[in-house]
């Protein structure tokens, strides 16, 4: 819960910062892989604002805007270091631009998006405006 937090505040640093809009990149809404997402999840307001999908292989995130809200849904990507003991977070992705909007990263553009194989790996999903909204999940990030 405690890295939870932190990346939240972490979170809003980057958005007061402004550095949001260079921390992350948007693309066209991509298919689901074949088979599907390995994981889909929601935020937690009544109108199920924001989704996240992540498909393992090619850990490829995206988060798209599921609601005429008004409010962006992001994702905050961490991953458990074990040797230092210790939730190190790698990048957020914000979906602009209303309802049906999307962003996504992947394995493929290197540096912070190559998540470590072998890793628990913690994805936040939340609204820009209402991060007692927020939904965490951990999966092991083996294959």
């Amino acid at each position: 819960m405690r890295h939870k937090l932190a990346a939240l505040a972490v979170t809003t640093v980057m958005v007061a910062g402004g550095s949001l809009a260079g921390a992350t990149s948007a693309f066209a809404t991509i298919d689901p892989p074949a088979g599907g997402w390995d994981h889909t999840w929601t935020t937690t307001d009544a109108k199920q604002g924001g989704t996240v999908y992540v498909e393992e292989h090619g850990d490829i995130v995206q988060v798209c805007d599921t609601a005429a809200d008004g409010v962006s849904p992001l994702v905050d990507v961490s991953y458990f270091n074990s040797t230092t003991d210790e939730w190190i977070h790698r990048y957020q992705l914000k979906a602009v631009g209303g309802v049906g909007s999307c962003a996504s990263a992947s394995a493929s553009q290197g540096g912070a998006y190559d998540l470590p194989e072998g890793a628990q790996i913690e994805v936040v999903v939340w609204l820009n405006e209402v991060p007692d909204h927020a939904s965490g999940h951990i999966y092991l990030n083996d294959h």
